[in-house]
């Protein structure tokens, strides 16, 4: 059995499940997927505050050594091994990416063809087979910003402003995605990214709210 079949049995549970809803069913299956890999988000999150905390120690390290490497490089090995952390800490964050870029490429695949002849409606929209959906385009651009935005909050980063354009370009960008392609894959868009919102919220307001408030006194 491989992914795309997994996920075929899994949108038609839940579309059996919650009263012949494709909509709900698309949002669940996403749901489902961001709950398995819940705790490995959880341990790249920790793994990158850690690395965060220690960033003032590293960048004393590199400056009071800069011109004997040997003795940096030792010094950062001793630092990384004395807060339990690994030289590849910092590529944590990119491992949840890996493991779902399958399932992402195989939901894409499947929402874009499955519902063809179906007929299946979601609230206003008769089927969501069909394109050009101006609302649907809407809010997934909206929820792409809201998204990013909230994100950057939570890393408490201070972005230059060329960043904001960037942001915004890249939000219409995908607004026109869901504008372009059937209104399922605009479902899938709005539900990833709202999934995404509150798992970052919980994640650095519950789960790692020490390490967060450790990071930010840092900072003052």
């Amino acid at each position: 059995m491989n992914i795309t079949d997994i996920l075929i049995k899994l949108l038609e549970f839940y579309h059996d499940f919650f009263f012949g809803s494709y909509g709900i069913a698309i949002f669940m299956v996403i749901l489902t997927i961001k709950l398995v890999l819940f705790p490995l988000t959880l341990y790249s999150q920790k793994s990158i505050l850690k690395t965060q905390k220690i960033q003032p120690l590293l960048n004393e390290i590199r400056e009071k050594y800069k011109h004997d490497m040997d003795k940096q490089s030792k010094k950062i090995t001793e630092l990384y091994a004395e807060h339990n952390l690994s030289m590849f800490s910092p590529l944590m964050s990119l491992v949840p990416i890996f493991l779902t870029w399958p399932v992402i490429i195989a939901i894409f695949n499947l929402l874009g063809k499955y519902f063809k002849d179906l007929g299946a409606g979601f609230l206003w929209i008769t089927d969501i087979s069909q394109k050009g959906h101006l609302e649907v385009a809407i809010l997934v651009a909206v929820i792409q910003i809201l998204s990013m935005y909230i994100n950057s909050k939570m890393m408490n980063t201070n972005q230059p402003k060329s960043m904001l354009y960037v942001t915004m370009g890249l939000s219409v960008f995908i607004g026109y995605l869901a504008y372009t392609y059937p209104v399922a894959l605009g479902i899938y868009w709005f539900s990833f990214s709202l999934i995404g919102i509150v798992e970052q919220i919980l994640i650095k307001k519950v789960f790692l709210r020490k390490h967060v408030e450790e990071i930010n006194s840092t900072k003052k």
